[in-house]
């Protein structure tokens, strides 16, 4: 019955007619939100989104940690992935924010009180998970349920679960406290690093004169610095397409090398993202 609630009341807001559409990123959710089948990746992590956003599952004998919350929309078809994973609501433990957008943690309210799950997040972004409201950028036009951070972490906090241990990084700039996780995993009788980052696109951002976020271009820079000095064997993002993950789930076969093992993913995603983010700095002192 709470699905059918969650999907009502979602359809009713965000449903095809002419008040949803002229909402901010009425089409783009809509498009986001489409579903997608969840998968295993390697070793204890799964995936648990719709098409476009990621929501990924890490699953302990102790629990289960959820990294992102997709849009409130999204919260049936992530608590029926979950179960299809072959899970239960209440084995989730952990809620992890990614970083304050509304596209990724706008069902954190909805899923912490179907999971009874404790919320994770940076210190820098929890006054705009507790308030429901980040003041720059376009996501500053779509409020989220305001939540309570029960655990707040800072750069280089671990976190354990069942034998699991993930370190935080603040990845800044898209938010101040965006939220990078790294994790080592065994698959094959071999050890893999993971990286599960958080978005460094400029997503729109302002870059010149922020009051709001005064450091915001150092702190991008920052961020595109330790990515470029740490290696990843497994690569996983936001959004799942940076990182071709329902692709790379497609070419899996039994017996085949793991198609998410891949070294050479992270750094051509910072190349890209670091190149896209000195184009728009660029683009935004031109208008100056």
């Amino acid at each position: 019955m709470k699905r059918i609630a969650i999907a009502v009341l979602a359809a009713a807001w965000f449903g095809f007619t002419a008040a949803a559409a002229d909402l901010p990123f009425a089409q783009e959710r809509i498009a986001w939100n489409k579903p997608a089948a969840p998968f295993h990746i390697i070793a204890n992590i799964y995936y648990a989104g719709t098409a476009s956003l990621s929501v990924h599952l890490i699953a302990t004998p102790d629990g289960v940690i959820l990294i992102d919350q997709g849009l409130p929309e999204s919260v049936p078809e992530i608590e029926a992935n979950i179960e299809r994973l072959g899970f239960r609501l209440s084995d989730v433990k952990f809620l992890f924010a990614g970083h304050a957008h509304f596209d990724h943690v706008g069902g954190l309210a909805a899923l912490q009180r179907d999971t009874g799950a404790k919320i994770v997040a940076m210190a820098e972004d929890k006054p705009y998970l507790e308030s429901g409201h980040i003041p720059f950028g376009p996501s500053r036009l779509v409020p989220t349920a305001p939540v309570k951070v029960d655990r707040t972490v800072h750069d280089g906090d671990t976190i354990s679960l069942g034998g699991t241990s993930l370190t935080a990084h603040r990845t800044a700039g898209h938010t101040p406290g965006a939220t990078s996780w790294t994790m080592m995993v065994k698959d094959g009788g071999k050890s893999y690093a993971v990286l599960f980052a958080s978005s460094t696109s400029t997503g729109g951002n302002p870059l010149l004169d922020v009051p709001e976020y005064k450091g915001i271009i150092a702190d991008y820079r920052k961020s595109f610095a330790w990515l470029e000095t740490i290696k990843a064997d497994v690569l996983l993002t936001e959004h799942q397409d940076l990182a071709d993950e329902i692709a790379r789930a497609a070419r899996a076969k039994p017996g085949a090398p793991n198609p998410f093992i891949d070294p050479g993913a992270l750094p051509r995603y910072v190349a890209a993202s670091e190149a896209a983010f000195n184009k728009e700095l660029a683009a935004q002192r031109s208008k100056r």
